[in-house]
């Protein structure tokens, strides 16, 4: 096994080599939508910080939904079908060139070009597999040249990233060589993206609204939390909670778990829902990160929307992508014991119970040990019911949990960018 050292860079410090010979040198992307957004965000958001930082390489990305990719690039068509004339084609922005995953005949006659030059170097994203026209070219036309696969895991704070971040595997041809580059919270693993608007830590805007962004369940409990939480009177508050200095203000984004949102909340609430909640259009990804970094409180969901979560500083509930087996849970589990150092012990018990809360298949039930806890504080009765919530007590403690979720997004910065990290492993390869 070859082992490489990884410089992690800061800001701007990346130092590659030039290409001199005048012949394009390319990187391609594969990615298959699985998760609406979240697997062409991070698709996306990788093949833009790639080009960025080495214009020496072109960017290629091959990707099967351009419908769910258009919905956060505004340079493609919002309305799009497999059978649009768009993806009969290829489309360039910023750029990069985009290629319709399914269309064989083109995808063929392009990348089988050249010996394959633009099969140099394939990212392939989250497991997705390889499109058949690549498969034939790579494995049945007998390429001259040597095709280095490097595959880009799911984002996870387990430790099977770091026993896998760079370890190789075989194919069926000595001209194929794989490798794994595993993203991750550690210096032992390739890191986060961190392009341009991710660099310094934001500000947190004490006032701003609380943004929301889930998969489908009951949210009545999140409802409640989210209201009466901002209502709740300081004189009733426990010792060390303050008061949420934010109004009232939920933006819901769109996606799969508006409506069980909106469900709830005119469960929950008798008057008009339109002066509590605003519903979001769909937004590319640059509006997007601007609208997370002046949120007070995030609710987010799946990977892409996690990282940037976790560089924001902005305290968040994450609701992991749902598994067979309640398997998010460890997933869930990993990250809070990544995050623990972070916060003091009461704090991370906050933090705990409502990511535990939100990620669990059932409803959270108050245990007679937190209804214990709640009478040691000496709540209300008439509150004690909606404190038992473990999201109200999220919601009531964010301005105290806000220098635990920095500390822990300024510890990520100090792991490197994986473009970076990962643009300076291709060059080792390069060299080898």
């Amino acid at each position: 096994m070859l082992v490489f050292e990884i410089k992690r860079f800061g800001h701007n410090d990346a130092k590659f080599g030039h290409n001199n010979s005048g012949v394009p040198m390319y990187i391609t992307v594969l990615c298959k939508v699985v998760d609406n957004f979240g697997d062409i965000g991070v698709a996306w958001r990788l093949c833009r910080r790639l080009a960025k930082i080495q214009s020496k390489y072109k960017i290629c990305l091959v990707v099967d939904d351009w419908e769910a990719f258009s919905k956060i690039e505004d340079g493609l068509p919002r309305r799009l079908t497999t059978q649009s004339e768009a993806t009969k084609q290829s489309i360039s922005i910023e750029g990069i060139e985009i290629f319709p995953w399914n269309n064989n005949e083109l995808c063929h006659e392009v990348f089988s070009q050249n010996d394959g030059d633009r099969l140099s170097v394939i990212l392939e994203l989250f497991q997705c597999g390889r499109p058949e026209w690549m498969e034939t070219i790579l494995f049945k036309e007998k390429l001259q040249r040597t095709v280095q696969i490097i595959m880009i895991d799911y984002l996870t704070a387990e430790k099977y990233a770091e026993d896998f971040h760079c370890l190789q595997s075989l194919t069926r041809s000595a001209k194929v060589q794989k490798v794994n580059f595993m993203p991750g919270f550690t210096e032992k693993t390739g890191g986060l993206v961190i392009d341009d608007a991710w660099q310094e830590l934001s500000v947190w805007k004490k006032e701003g609204p609380v943004l929301v962004f889930t998969y489908e369940r009951d949210w009545t409990s999140l409802v409640e939390a989210l209201l009466s939480a901002v209502s709740l009177p300081v004189v009733e508050c426990p010792k060390d909670v303050s008061k949420p200095p934010y109004p009232p203000r939920l933006l819901l984004a769109q996606g799969r778990g508006k409506e069980s949102f909106m469900q709830a909340l005119n469960k929950v609430v008798s008057t008009s829902s339109t002066t509590i909640v605003e519903e979001l259009p769909y937004l590319n990804q640059t509006e997007w990160d601007k609208l997370m970094k002046n949120c007070s409180a995030l609710v987010i969901r799946g990977e892409e929307s996690m990282s940037r979560a976790c560089l924001s500083g902005i305290p968040f509930i994450w609701q992991a992508y749902p598994q067979s087996e309640e398997y998010q849970l460890v997933k869930v589990r990993a990250l809070l014991e990544r995050m623990k150092p972070h916060f003091g012990e009461e704090d991370f018990e906050i933090v705990e119970k409502a990511w535990i809360a939100i990620n669990s298949p059932d409803e959270w039930i108050a245990t007679p040990s937190s209804l214990q806890s709640e009478q040691r504080i000496n709540l209300p009765s008439s509150l004690r019911a909606k404190r038992s919530n473990p999201y109200t007590e999220f919601f009531s403690a964010i301005p105290r949990l806000v220098p635990g979720f920095q500390d822990f997004a300024r510890s990520l910065r100090k792991n490197g960018d994986l473009a970076y990290n990962l643009m300076t492993y291709i060059e080792k390869l390069a060299i080898i």
